[in-house]
């Protein structure tokens, strides 16, 4: 049994992305980090929930299938999509990136579709192997309640990599931990391994701005 999230659906989305940007979440490090990413024409976000489009906006990624557990969340980045007006901490992301309101609309036009689907199970994904030029993650795996499962969810979830495709991704260290496994440069390191992937960055940023987090760790990677 995978650990609860911190909140549903909708309280998600109200406390950290419909209004204001927050700064001190690691937010604005992830974004900088995706910013490195070169074009990529097909893009996988896995246990996506409604934040596919704020990741999109520093990458230049084609066809976006976001997949997820959670029909709500999938609904909520469908309506945002659908919207193509950025709002409260999208506005500040598109500054950040040197991006404006036109292109968050293009990036909305790229959502191709939402899937259902467990992506903490440990089973392929319902994506083709070798289908996606990128491969990311945010929050996912940091759901993991053990290191196996953790590997075994990483493999699971990389299976639609291409050769020479990149991953990147955030995972966040609760404070309260709720069974989940504590993060290390050491795990990361072990998953790039197994799954051919090569590990350009693995850092862990502080988090100043939200008692239930205490760090975030930020990493990318290409497939060799």
């Amino acid at each position: 049994m995978r650990p609860a999230t911190i909140a549903d659906a909708n309280q998600y989305w109200e406390r950290y992305y419909s209004g204001e940007f927050i700064f001190g979440l690691g937010t604005e490090h992830i974004l900088a980090v995706l910013q490195q990413i070169p074009p990529a024409r097909t893009w996988a976000d896995l246990g996506a929930g409604s934040e596919s489009l704020l990741w999109s906006i520093p990458l230049d990624a084609g066809h976006l299938f976001a997949v997820d557990l959670d029909p709500h969340r999938l609904a909520l980045l469908r309506d945002y999509a659908a919207a193509r007006r950025p709002r409260g901490a999208y506005q500040t992301a598109l500054k950040l990136c040197g991006r404006n309101a036109d292109d968050f609309a293009q990036r909305c036009d790229r959502l191709a579709a939402t899937i259902i689907a467990d992506c903490l199970a440990g089973y392929p994904t319902p994506l083709r192997a070798g289908c996606a030029d990128l491969v990311t993650q945010f929050g996912l795996l940091g759901l993991a309640t053990s290191h196996a499962q953790f590997l075994t969810s990483w493999k699971a979830c990389h299976e639609p990599l291409a050769a020479g495709g990149w991953a990147a991704g955030a995972n966040w260290n609760a404070t309260a931990k709720h069974g989940r496994i504590q993060l290390s440069q050491q795990l990361y390191t072990a998953a790039c391994a197994e799954t051919g992937m090569t590990p350009l960055l693995v850092t862990r940023v502080p988090i100043t701005a939200d008692p239930d987090f205490d760090s975030v760790w930020i990493y990318l990677g290409r497939k060799t």
